[in-house]
């Protein structure tokens, strides 16, 4: 029995340790090849979620804002595990946040909205008789205006 304590616990450190390199050694161009790839495998236009990774995170995975928030979308750890997904991995937190913009997407029918919605929650959409919140203003139009740079160059 204690052995294979042991073998569980050795099991369970090697496989963080893991998860923790495959995001370590991406690359911000292999980040986004990873995004553009699992975009479109999702039906998801990759302009626009590419401009929403870099306005959260710059493409970098390592990041960890004081709410909690992690990765490359800035998913909460409890909003991925609904996905039944790691937020703390590479590939888990890009899947996680397609998914959830294009869910919002889906809910509110415009980009706008489902980008705003990403941000601070679709209930304060509702809530805001589904306009953009003053105080979303910003972040929409940085990412709407990182999204028309991306379909120029022929995203």
């Amino acid at each position: 029995m204690f052995m294979k304590n042991i073998l569980r616990i050795l099991f369970s450190v090697i496989l963080c340790i893991f998860v923790s390199l495959s995001s370590f050694g991406a690359t911000s161009d292999e980040i986004k090849q990873n995004i553009i790839t699992q975009a479109k495998s999702m039906g998801v236009d990759p302009a626009i979620v590419l401009s929403i990774a870099k306005t959260e995170s710059g493409f970098n995975q390592n990041i960890k804002s004081a709410s909690g928030h992690v990765g490359v979308f800035q998913l909460s750890p409890a909003t991925a595990k609904t996905m039944g997904l790691n937020a703390y991995e590479l590939n888990d937190n890009i899947k996680g946040g397609i998914t959830y913009y294009k869910n919002m997407y889906n809910k509110f029918g415009s980009m706008e909205l489902a980008v705003a919605a990403y941000q601070v929650e679709p209930l304060n959409i509702s809530r805001n008789g589904n306009k953009v919140p003053g105080y979303s203003r910003s972040f929409v139009s940085r990412i709407m205006a990182d999204y028309k740079v991306y379909k120029n160059a022929g995203l």
